[in-house]
């Protein structure tokens, strides 16, 4: 879940390059990627295999699945339907030993304070699959990753944004990160299965 402490980096405003690499993202024609297909529904993304790749292995870390589903999902226990807004649920369980409380919801457990910050920022409508996507997508940006998952160098990149994802490695929230095989394998299996949907 992301953001648990504090971090001392403030996000800066969205800039013109923010924009143009949602748009990439957004809107692109780079090939059609299914992000799962749970009770009829699907979401259909843009992006490069890389990033869906990418994105599918931080839901999955994140949620325990990277379907439909993981855009449901509240931080320790249940879901939410309602997609118009973050659903700002607090909850609170034991993790490694000492009470943590979250609002972390959807696919890549974004905070409301997340919501509060990318939702104007993005123009974000909703808290549906893509805006949750394109947050996602943000912190990666912000986090110079970008290039790094583009060019494959996923590592590297999971380590760049493991300050903003606690499953993820190069941080240190002690909530059970993923290793670094766990990702790579889950992102080598999502990798194939993008390439073999063009």
């Amino acid at each position: 879940m992301p953001h648990l402490i504090k971090s001392k980096l403030h996000p800066a405003a969205i800039s013109i390059g923010s924009v143009t690499v949602l748009s990439l993202y957004g809107f692109s024609n780079q090939g059609i990627s299914m992000i799962g297909n749970t009770k009829n529904k699907a979401v259909v993304t843009n992006y490069s295999p890389q990033m869906a790749a990418f994105l599918a292995t931080i839901r999955w870390a994140e949620t325990g699945t990277s379907g439909y589903d993981s855009y449901r999902k509240l931080v320790f226990n249940g879901t939410f339907n309602d997609f118009s807004t973050h659903p700002k649920v607090r909850q609170c369980a034991r993790v490694s030993g000492r009470n943590v409380c979250s609002t972390a919801a959807g696919a890549y457990q974004m905070l409301d304070i997340s919501w509060n910050d990318l939702q104007p920022d993005l123009g974000l409508k909703d808290f549906s699959p893509p805006s949750q996507d394109k947050m996602a997508i943000e912190y990666i940006r912000r986090n110079k990753a970008i290039d790094d998952v583009e060019s494959g160098n996923v590592e590297m990149a999971f380590c760049k944004v493991g300050k903003v994802w606690a499953s993820l490695i190069c941080n240190d929230y002690e909530q059970h990160p993923k290793t670094v095989e766990e990702l790579r394998n889950y992102y080598n299996q999502q990798l194939i299965k993008r390439f073999s949907e063009f």
